[in-house]
């Protein structure tokens, strides 16, 4: 452990470590002395000596690894896990890191793999909580939202589609609700239920049902109302965690010419699979049965994924990247799914012969595996 001490003596002071929160993430890998937290202290020792060496340390970084909140400290040290098994896959000073300081700043890092364009790269890693969190969020500019609309209705709204409610646009939702409700405005009374069009905003990927209730506000009101709002009754799974980070990662990237690739690091309770990929991104797997003899059952994907023909389409693939800690030794595996309807397509010869499976197009209708 002589480099983690020399690295912490450089980075860390001591009146720096004495003044950490008694819950930090670092405290505790620091000063407890168990077989689990000297491997974490091993990967840490890597992990900060590639830091080092592309001048990363700055007063970010540092208040991520020293924050008490385990979902800050895990999404940095993902972010270097990643950067340095792409170091084992393709040599050092494989990585050009957006300058610190840089308005235009987004995502973390380009990865330059001989003879291909450089690959801009997203790193997002999903917490299944923070899905709860974004609803709650979500709902609550809901609220705020429909009151500046003037019209005396009230509305009944549920989230079909959960996508980045830190980027949902007031000014577009706004428009859509005025541009409906005033079809409303001539009639005195509703009697019944109205269903409202699908509201889906495609930056965010975020779908709305909204439903206008036979139920008359207070008197002399002049702004809508919302009465009911879910986030409906359905059970969450890692598909709908991997979109919902997916549509986070969306409105980093750069929406020109470039590759880019997203990775997710899983940090769900039960880790990510290939099963849950493949419906999170090609859609649904299910079935179609067929009553006639002699025609065969059919399995089909529903066009509930992530990828497809009008939108997401900047995303050129997505990256599964898993790390674990076995008897000292960092374990990574790496899988890439390509994006049959990019824009721009991403190479498959980046990543051949680098040991990484990649779920590529074969035609128009089938995606095949190949290593």
């Amino acid at each position: 452990m002589e480099m983690t001490k020399e690295l912490l003596s450089e980075f860390y002071s001591n009146d720096f470590i004495s003044s950490l929160p008694q819950d930090s993430r670092l405290h505790k890998i620091l000063t407890t002395d168990l077989p689990q937290t000297e491997n974490l202290r091993i990967e840490i020792d890597k992990c900060l000596e590639l830091a080092h060496r592309y001048k990363l340390i700055d007063a970010d970084l540092e208040s991520r690894l020293r924050s008490s909140d385990g979902q800050i400290w895990q999404s940095a040290m993902n972010e270097l896990r990643v950067a340095l098994q792409f170091e084992i896959i393709f040599g050092k000073d494989c990585l050009t890191w957006r300058p610190i300081g840089d308005k235009q700043k987004v995502g973390e890092f380009e990865l330059n793999a001989k003879g291909n364009r450089p690959i801009f790269i997203e790193i997002k890693s999903v917490f299944p909580r923070e899905l709860d969190q974004m609803g709650r969020r979500l709902i609550t500019k809901l609220h705020k939202y429909v009151e500046k609309s003037p019209y005396p209705y009230i509305l009944d709204i549920t989230v079909i589609e959960l996508g980045d409610s830190d980027n949902f646009s007031s000014r577009r939702f706004l428009t859509f609700l005025k541009q409906n409700l005033s079809a409303l405005n001539e009639q005195e009374t509703i009697k019944q239920p109205i269903e409202l069009p699908i509201y889906f905003d495609e930056i965010t990927n975020t779908k709305l049902s909204i439903t206008v209730l036979p139920i008359q506000p207070e008197p002399n009101s002049t702004a809508s109302h919302l009465g009911v709002s879910s986030l409906g009754v359905r059970l969450v799974n890692n598909a709908d965690y991997i979109k919902h980070s997916l549509s986070k990662a969306y409105s980093q990237i750069p929406k020109n010419e470039t590759n880019c690739l997203v990775i997710l690091c899983s940090e769900t309770e039960f880790p990510i699979d290939e099963r849950a990929m493949l419906n999170a991104l090609l859609g649904t797997l299910a079935y179609r049965i067929y009553r006639e003899k002699g025609r065969q059952n059919m399995p089909f994907r529903k066009p509930d994924g992530y990828f497809q023909p009008d939108r997401n389409t900047y995303i050129s693939a997505v990256g599964l990247f898993d790390s674990k800690i076995i008897e000292s030794e960092i374990i990574s595996s790496f899988e890439v799914y390509h994006n049959p309807h990019a824009r721009n397509p991403l190479q498959s010869s980046a990543f051949l012969g680098k040991g990484i499976r990649q779920l590529v197009r074969k035609n128009d209708k089938e995606m095949e595996w190949i290593d």
